[in-house]
């Protein structure tokens, strides 16, 4: 049984990839703050699962330890968000860049077979292209879309120090589903559902028809798991649905009481995913967003009425 660390474990992508992944492999699961694992249901003394506590800036050798036996590293843990990184963008620098790197040099010399770093479609920016292939121009509008291709170029510099270590980047785009964060720092779709949940209007940015591909949690973590499989060397995988949805027509699932506001600094118009190299490794998505949002207002609603 292949032995997994996937770091930034108690986010939300790590946490969909934990209760994905964790009945087929033997995972250790890492994340900076324990107040992270609130509701994290996991069975107690589970062999097949370690849990460590751990800063990657600031506990490299507890990851040095964790790198024992390792076969495959699933590098979640980074500074995510657009609007904060205007503001915080050193700190994005240092753990998107640097730790990054630092900690892909690490397992080179652990000899783990296979690093997954999860980098972003926010690298293509507004690149001109209707559909975003692995190999199209790349134009970064936010300094957290810079970090994450400056992290893609470390690490691809990096791979060819030392070959024991595949390198595979994935590129996911707007990722939903279970477990997405509510905070004041959440994407459009939970931050759409908490206005709904607290009788609040939707922001819509600038004209509202801005488009996206958004990619269900469940169908990410199948690509995911095929890539640990089937994943090739110093390739490059766009994670998405493959269709495109504009902003506008979630907000009218949603709520109809909405407010206009200035777009986003460093918005992108429009992001559609090429698969096909996933495809041809087995990947279908399943989850239609307009469906998954129609059945959860739905079933709020039904809520309200009991």
């Amino acid at each position: 049984m292949k032995r997994i660390l996937i770091t930034g474990a108690a986010g939300f992508l790590g946490r969909n990839l934990t209760y994905y992944l964790k009945d087929k492999y033997q995972l250790v699961l890492a994340d900076q703050d324990p107040e992270r694992w609130t509701n994290f249901q996991l069975e107690p003394h589970d062999p097949n699962i370690k849990i460590e506590y751990a800063d990657l800036n600031e506990d490299l050798f507890v990851y040095a330890a964790l790198l024992d036996k390792v076969d495959v590293v699933i590098h979640c843990a980074n500074r995510a968000r657009i609007d904060p990184s205007w503001l915080e963008y050193q700190q994005y620098y240092q753990t998107n860049i640097g730790d990054t790197h630092k900690f892909f040099q690490l397992c080179q010399e652990h000899n783990v077979k296979k690093f997954i770093y999860v980098s972003s479609s926010s690298v293509y920016g507004n690149n001109g292209q209707q559909v975003q292939t692995d190999d199209g121009a790349l134009n970064p509008s936010s300094p957290y879309a810079v970090s994450k291709l400056a992290a893609e170029w470390a690490l691809r510099v990096q791979s060819q120090k030392a070959w024991i270590t595949e390198l595979i980047i994935v590129r996911p785009f707007t990722m939903y589903g279970a477990y997405m964060d509510y905070s004041d720092r959440a994407l459009m779709i939970p931050r759409y559902m908490k206005a709904l949940v607290d009788g609040h209007p939707l922001f819509l940015h600038g004209d509202g028809l801005q488009r996206r591909d958004f990619v269900h949690a469940s169908d990410a973590v199948q690509a995911i798991e095929l890539l640990i499989e089937k994943g090739q060397r110093d390739e490059i995988y766009n994670i998405g649905s493959g269709t495109s949805t504009s902003i506008k027509e979630i907000a009218d699932v949603v709520s109809m009481k909405q407010v206009k506001v200035p777009d986003r600094m460093g918005q992108v118009r429009s992001t559609l995913a090429d698969i096909t190299k996933l495809q041809k490794l087995g990947y279908e998505p399943k989850i239609n967003v307009v469906e998954w949002i129609s059945k959860q207002v739905e079933q709020f609603n039904q809520s309200k009425k009991k």
